[in-house]
């Protein structure tokens, strides 16, 4: 059978069920047995059936849509996740919207009250993803709220009003990250931080400082240096680091995210600084850029893909029950990817 071509009784008729159970599945509506609801998704897929999510709206008043929220065309972390969640949204029928939300024109709550009014007056989506810095934005959350509108926020947020989270444990990966430099035999080591609203900030700053005090290694406030999660602010960084007089160099960094990092490694190829013989650099998120550097970066990976693709398989459970995500969290798994940008300690 042509999969374009089948119909919702096509997949009745397979499974041996009613039109109603059928639709009834589809939805997510409670109350099904589970032997009947197994029954409904087994036809599906070998059927290929794709509902409409277009004539399901018009038959419940819903929009079966999410909405994903960016704030830039240029993020990898962004792309990456919306690719996820786009690939689970087509497989179960709904669409997925990607929504610019310029943060510089919803500066106050009642802009942004005001911008939810009207996508929520067009068709209210039946969930959002919020990526950061959005996911960390205590007045985006209180507008959510107030609208009723279920959210999955990606990466670490201490936002508490019951929306659902989908993150690694990015303490546990700073901390990785750092004991891989004390390994390597480096005491000397910069950090370079993101965005100051974004918590992942903080978080891998804590995780980073920890580790050295673990090894007895107090944090020198000369090696830490602000960054804005982008390649200009880790050359910014690496410029300054590598300005210092040579005994007061760092001989390794770790920034915050890949972009970063690159930064700070084009910086070294400028003053003319060995990677990683003179300083090694380790990144986090494991974005295209990582790989794409020579030497390539040592880094944290994040399943960015399937943070994308859990986000949305919990909205998508979620649909039609008409309540709020009571503060599911869900931790993926990282990977500390080491590749050529550090090495041992030269002295």
């Amino acid at each position: 059978m042509n999969r374009s071509m089948t119909k919702m009784i096509d997949v009745a008729r397979h499974a041996g069920v009613s039109l109603k159970t059928v639709s009834r599945v589809l939805n997510n509506e409670p109350h099904v047995q589970l032997a009947l609801r197994e029954k409904v998704k087994e036809a599906v897929r070998e059927l290929g059936y794709v509902p409409s999510a277009s004539a399901r709206s018009l038959r419940s008043n819903r929009t079966y849509s999410i909405h994903l929220f960016s704030h830039s065309l240029r993020s990898n972390f962004v792309n990456s996740v919306q690719f996820g969640a786009l690939h689970t949204c087509q497989v179960a029928g709904y669409r997925m919207v990607v929504t610019m939300l310029d943060q510089a024109k919803t500066v106050g709550i009642k802009e942004l009250r005001a911008w939810f009014e009207t996508l929520v007056n067009s068709g209210k989506p039946d969930g959002v993803i919020l990526v950061p810095p959005m996911s960390n934005d205590p007045e985006i959350s209180k507008v959510m709220s107030e609208m009723n509108i279920p959210v999955i926020r990606i990466g670490p947020n201490d936002i508490e009003d019951g929306g659902g989270t989908v993150t690694i444990d990015d303490h546990a990966a700073a901390v990785e990250a750092t004991q891989h430099l004390l390994e390597l035999g480096h005491r000397r080591i910069a950090f370079v931080r993101g965005k100051e609203d974004q918590d992942s900030t903080h978080v891998r700053f804590r995780g980073f400082s920890e580790a050295l005090e673990e090894a007895g290694v107090s944090v020198d406030p000369d090696l830490v240096l602000p960054g804005l999660f982008d390649f200009e602010s880790g050359l910014a960084a690496g410029d300054r680091l590598l300005s210092y007089p040579k005994d007061k160099r760092p001989s390794a960094v770790f920034a915050a995210n890949d972009h970063m990092a690159a930064g700070v490694l084009v910086a070294a190829h400028k003053a003319g600084v060995q990677v990683p013989d003179d300083l090694s650099i380790i990144g986090f998120d494991d974005s295209e850029i990582a790989e794409t550097m020579w030497p390539a970066l040592t880094t944290v990976r994040q399943p960015l893909y399937e943070f994308g693709s859990v986000a949305m398989e919990m909205l998508i459970q979620n649909s039609g029950k008409n309540t709020r995500i009571e503060g599911e969290r869900k931790v993926l798994p990282y990977a500390l990817v080491w590749r050529q940008s550090t090495g041992p300690f030269q002295g």
